[in-house]
């Protein structure tokens, strides 16, 4: 359900540098991914990918995750059901996570993702005599989460503190996983660790909370996980030991391709043989995994008239002051003109978020939902940063 090249010259006349979120794009892949796990695991929306799309997310998983304060109170102005959330994080300041709890305790869910965050949680439900769930989350080898043998600890021990309810593990390796072969040996080896918790323990979780890493082949169709790696994925599921439930943890996976990053060719140059395209957008406002200096071609399509000549090879470059803002190195142009826009597609997870975004001062771009009833919605005006980079008054 990608959208048609009517509907994105339609969003260019809001103005560049610009990005649009396809809301039926975004359903479309995830109904997919639903209907391919079927009953072997739910689903949960990793917000930080695109906190833009948590309102529509909310309608379609069973979770959100949020990793931040600042993501929680976009939950909070959202409207987002408390029950619904997952408050993880590698940071959760005392005052903070106490502020939660108190307005919202055992609503929400919880990670910890050390002794220090379980300790916070654990004082806190003994002193208010309310359970809270809470998922200790078990390291892949990072500074994130908690070794097997501290996990192991805090379960052995789990009748000190009756209020705190361990009531799943979470765990997290790493996002654009290659293989799906990696993610199966994930998960086999998290149901050998569940399996021993239940052998010294007697203790089983209700839940895993899993973030498997799919990958977004951005350069590549070829490479992208189709439907027979999600039925090899679902399969390993199956055949897991462990009873409880499992939630699948994702982000890239579900928003990337519902996203258009639309830029202007402000200015065309040709120096010493090699011919430049500068637009008023640039890297600090678009971001794929793997990219380096413009040396892939990602999925775009050009809105220009269609031009008799030759065809040659064109750099594609942002409006930055560093020689790296190069969005594409050689992109086939035909007699490309100031006023062109390109739309780069497959920009719906962290694009909007990861770039540099204040460098230079330059204004955050204004940003679109688009459904087929609705049409174009803003759901943010472009802002003026400069004020931000200076000192206030």
């Amino acid at each position: 359900m990608e959208m048609q090249t009517k509907e994105l010259r339609k969003a260019a006349e809001f103005g560049t540098p610009l990005y649009v979120f396809h809301e039926e794009e975004l359903r479309e892949t995830t109904r997919r991914l639903e209907n391919t796990l079927g009953k072997a695991a739910g689903l949960c929306y990793a917000m930080k990918a695109n906190p833009f799309l948590v309102k529509v997310m909310e309608q379609l998983v069973d979770r959100i995750e949020v990793c931040s304060m600042g993501e929680f109170a976009i939950c909070e102005e959202q409207g987002i059901a408390p029950e619904k959330i997952l408050v993880s994080g590698v940071l959760k300041k005392p005052g903070k996570l106490n502020a939660v709890l108190d307005k919202y305790g055992n609503a929400c869910l919880y990670t910890a993702e050390s002794l220090q965050q379980f300790e916070l949680l654990k004082t806190w439900a003994m002193e208010h005599e309310q359970e809270i769930s809470v998922f200790p989350r078990l390291t892949s080898g990072n500074q994130f989460g908690m070794d097997q043998k501290t996990i192991e600890g805090l379960i052995e021990h789990r009748a000190e503190y009756p209020f705190l309810r361990i009531r799943g593990i979470h765990y997290f390796s790493g996002t654009q996983k290659r293989s799906v072969s990696k993610i199966q040996k994930e998960l086999e080896k998290l149901d050998v660790f569940l399996g021993e918790l239940k052998e010294k323990y007697a203790f089983e979780p209700e839940e895993l909370e899993y973030g498997p890493g799919l990958p977004v082949s951005y350069f590549d169709p070829s490479r992208a996980v189709g439907e027979d790696g999600l039925m090899e994925i679902v399969q390993t599921l199956e055949q897991m030991k462990f009873s409880g439930r499992v939630t699948l943890e994702m982000g890239r996976a579900f928003a990337a391709d519902c996203g258009y990053y639309l830029t202007k060719i402000m200015d065309v140059k040709s120096s010493d043989d090699k011919n430049y395209c500068i637009t008023d957008g640039g890297i600090h406002q678009l971001n794929y995994d793997g990219q380096i200096r413009g040396m892939y071609e990602p999925p775009m399509e050009i809105l220009a008239e269609k031009r008799q000549g030759e065809e040659k090879n064109w750099t594609i470059c942002g409006s930055l002051c560093t020689v790296n803002d190069i969005m594409v190195q050689k992109l086939a142009l035909t007699e490309p003109k100031e006023g062109d826009i390109l739309v780069f597609k497959k920009t719906g997870a962290y694009s909007s978020m990861e770039g540099m975004l204040l460098f230079l001062s330059h204004s955050l771009p204004r940003i679109l939902l688009y459904n087929e009833e609705e049409g174009f919605r803003q759901i943010r005006k472009a802002y003026q940063t400069y004020k931000w980079n200076m000192e206030e008054n």
